[in-house]
Order: C-alpha cells, then sequence, then structure tokens
C-alpha cells in the first residue's frame, strides 16, 4: 500500500497510532477553517439539539457546547481512536449532559424523525458510501425547518491533492446542491464561501 493510499483511508477512519497522534493533528489543523465557517453560519441557540456527522477530534462538538443552556450536541464517528480523543476533549460538557458522543456509522444508527434541529459534518462528506441515502436520512430525522450544513472544499480544489480516488469521492458545489435538492428533498439551498489560506471553505445549507 502506498503513503497516499494509506493516508486516504486513514482520513477517512483513523486508526492505531497514526491515527490518534498524526491524524487528530492533520485534522485541527486542516479543519480550523471550515469549522470557524461552519460556526459562524449555525446562530446557534440556546436550546438547539444538534447533530455533527463524523465530528474528528471534536472540537467544533466543544465550540458549539459553550453557547448551549439546556439544549444538546450530539457527535457520531465510527473511529474508535477519534472518540477517545473527543469524549476526553469534551468531559466536562459530557458531564453537564450538554454533550453525547456515539461510536458509530450514522447510516447504522437508529435516531428518531424530526429528531434534531441541524445536523452538521465538515470534510466528510468524500467518505460517505451512499450518499443519496445519507441525504435521505438526514432530511428525515431533522425537524420541520430544520437545517443542514455541510462543510467542504470544491471539486476542483481537491483534485490538486493526492489522495486514493477508491477512498474519495470529490464534489463540486452544483454537485452537492443537487444531491441535497434532489434526495434531501430540500428546495431552499444555498452555497456560502469564505476564501482560506489554501483554499476556499464552503458551506452548503440545506433546509428541510
Amino acid at each position: 500500500m502506498n503513503f497516499a493510499t494509506y493516508f486516504s483511508k486513514q482520513a477517512r477512519e483513523p486508526t492505531g497510532i497514526f491515527g490518534r497522534f498524526i491524524m487528530s493533528r492533520v485534522f485541527e489543523k486542516g479543519n480550523a477553517e471550515l469549522n470557524a465557517l461552519i460556526y459562524e453560519t449555525l446562530y446557534i441557540r440556546g436550546n438547539d439539539h444538534l447533530l455533527e456527522i463524523g465530528f474528528g477530534t471534536g472540537t467544533l462538538i466543544n465550540k458549539i457546547a459553550t453557547l448551549l443552556d439546556d439544549g444538546l450536541v450530539e457527535g457520531i464517528d465510527f473511529s474508535k481512536s477519534m472518540v477517545a480523543i473527543a469524549q476526553k476533549k469534551n468531559r466536562k460538557h459530557i458531564n453537564n449532559r450538554k454533550v453525547k458522543i456515539h461510536l458509530g456509522d450514522f447510516d447504522e444508527v437508529l435516531f428518531d424523525d424530526s429528531y434534531f434541529d441541524k445536523i452538521l459534518s465538515v470534510n466528510t462528506i468524500y467518505f460517505w458510501k451512499n450518499p443519496d441515502t445519507t441525504i435521505s436520512k438526514i432530511c428525515r430525522i431533522l425537524k420541520p425547518g430544520g437545517k443542514l450544513f455541510i462543510g467542504f472544499h470544491d471539486k476542483s480544489e481537491m483534485e490538486k491533492m493526492s489522495h486514493n480516488m477508491d477512498v474519495f469521492q470529490y464534489y463540486s458545489t452544483q454537485d452537492l446542491t443537487e444531491l441535497i435538492s434532489i434526495h434531501g428533498s430540500m428546495n431552499n439551498i444555498d452555497i456560502i464561501s469564505k476564501k482560506g489560506k489554501q483554499r476556499t471553505c464552503y458551506c452548503a445549507i440545506g433546509t428541510k
């Protein structure tokens, strides 16, 4: 296995020592600008019930929890390494019942219909095996009027990077708009952008 393939697989699901110590630092640095854009866009209310899909080190969950009163932010990730880091980082909020961390695959874990006010995911859509199904499920578990936030980098910029395309699936802003519109049954979709140091950050926002 060459390094590009190994790194791509670790980006999807960090494991072992490399995942815990190397990929965690890559995520902290690489996701910082996208996390900031999502955080600015969420307009969090104190009683919001949120879910982050693929939370990595749990940094964004931690920031969101500080703004909650009687709300709750949940996170789901299938990497044991990231779950361990996120639990440690959010221990105070977990104890205060503002954060709940799940280990598992979002597509396989059951959530009630119309359960969340907001669902977010940052730099993970490239790895979704069944994006049509995933988007459809997200729409089902959002409350009426609920919002989906997907942070990503555009296909044109991602293609400049050395990733294994058996692991990654790139999306243009148009691709993502169509995916959310068709399979999420969301007609009100906005794409916002912010220039980063190396790449432009995008956030697709869909309203149920």
